[in-house]
C-alpha cells in the first residue's frame, strides 16, 4: 500500500483507537463511559473503588484532534490499575463552561465520587485550576496541582496575562476562582518554581492550611514537564496521591533537575532578567561540563 492510499481515510494521520476505548467498548474488560459535551469530553473507565483520579487538560492537550487521543495521566492510571476519569478540553477553555460544569455537579449529585474510597483531582497549569477549582465536587479528597492557575478573572487576578485566551473566558461561571473551592480538599499538593512570581502569586492565593507546598526550584512554569524530563513525575504523582509525600521526599527527588535543559534554560533566564549575567554565564558552562563528564563516564 502506497503512503497516499494509506492515508486516504485518515487513519494513519489521525491514529489508531486510544487506550480507554479497548478498555471499555462493548467487548472491552472494564465498564465505563465517554460524553461528548460540545467544548469538553469526559472518559470514565472503571477498575475499582479503591482510588479514583480525576484529570484535566492543560493547553498542551488542549484541541488536539487525533483518535488515539488519551486524557492526562491515562497510561500512569492504567499502569497502577487506578479508575480515571479524564476531562479533555478542546479550546483553550480553562473549562468555563456551563455544559461541563452541570454535567461535574450531575456526577457528584448521582454519588460518583462517593462511589470510591480515595479520590485524587490533578492536573498541570490550566489543568491544575481544574484539579483545584473542581476539588470541592468531593469533600476531602486530595488534589496534585501543577503550576496551577487559581483564577484569570480580571478583577482578582489581573496581573496574571500570560493567558490572553483563557482571561477572554466567561469567569462569571460558577467555580471560576480556585481559592474559594480547594479548601473543600483534605489535602492540596501544590508543585510550582517560587522564583516565578506570577506562579508564586497565583499560590499565595490559597489558603495554606491544606496546602503542601512544594517548591520546584529552576523547573519553570512546565514544572511537570520537567520533572517527567527527569523521569520523576510518576513517583511525585504516585507518593501524592497516596499521601506519601513530603516536602523532604520531593526536594530528594528533584536533585537530578540539574541535568535537565529545561532547568538549566530557565535558571539561565531568570538570572539574567535580574542583571546576573556573569552569573548565567557560569551556570551554563558548568551544565556543558557536566554533561560531558556524564557522556565520559558512559563511553
Amino acid at each position: 500500500m502506497s503512503k497516499q492510499d494509506s492515508t486516504t481515510d485518515g487513519s494513519a494521520e489521525m491514529g489508531g483507537v486510544p487506550s480507554w476505548y479497548r478498555e471499555i467498548f462493548p467487548a472491552g474488560p472494564n465498564r465505563g463511559f465517554f460524553h461528548n459535551l460540545g467544548d469538553h469530553s469526559a472518559v470514565f473507565v472503571d477498575r475499582g473503588r479503591g482510588q479514583l483520579v480525576v484529570s484535566f487538560d492543560n493547553l498542551a492537550e488542549a484541541g488536539g484532534h487525533r483518535y488515539d487521543r488519551e486524557a492526562w495521566a491515562a497510561k500512569f492510571c492504567a499502569d497502577r490499575e487506578w479508575s480515571h476519569l479524564g476531562i479533555f478540553a478542546q479550546p483553550p477553555s480553562w473549562f468555563r463552561d456551563m455544559e461541563l460544569i452541570t454535567f461535574l455537579e450531575g456526577l457528584r449529585d448521582a454519588g460518583f465520587f462517593k462511589r470510591f474510597e480515595r479520590v485524587a483531582f490533578c492536573g498541570t497549569s490550566m489543568g491544575g485550576f481544574g484539579a483545584l477549582t473542581f476539588s470541592s465536587l468531593a469533600p476531602g479528597c486530595t488534589v496534585v496541582a501543577f503550576s496551577p492557575q487559581t483564577t484569570l478573572a480580571r478583577d482578582k487576578a489581573g496581573w496574571d496575562r500570560r493567558f490572553r485566551k483563557g482571561m477572554r473566558q466567561d469567569w462569571s461561571l460558577p467555580y471560576s476562582d480556585a481559592a474559594d473551592h480547594a479548601a473543600a480538599a483534605e489535602q492540596i499538593y501544590l508543585v510550582y518554581d517560587s522564583f516565578l512570581e506570577l506562579d508564586r502569586r497565583q499560590a499565595q492565593r490559597l489558603d495554606p492550611a491544606n496546602v503542601v507546598t512544594l517548591r520546584a526550584f529552576g523547573l519553570g512554569h512546565k514544572s511537570a514537564l520537567v520533572l517527567r524530563r527527569m523521569d520523576r513525575l510518576k513517583q511525585v504523582m504516585e507518593q501524592a496521591i497516596t499521601g506519601q509525600l513530603t516536602q523532604e521526599r520531593f526536594y530528594k527527588l528533584i536533585r537530578n533537575r540539574k541535568d535537565v535543559y529545561l532547568y538549566r534554560k530557565t535558571m539561565e533566564d531568570y538570572l539574567r532578567q535580574r542583571g546576573r549575567d556573569e552569573l548565567a554565564g557560569r551556570l551554563a558552562r558548568a551544565f556543558k561540563n557536566r554533561r560531558k563528564k556524564q557522556r565520559a563516564e558512559r563511553a
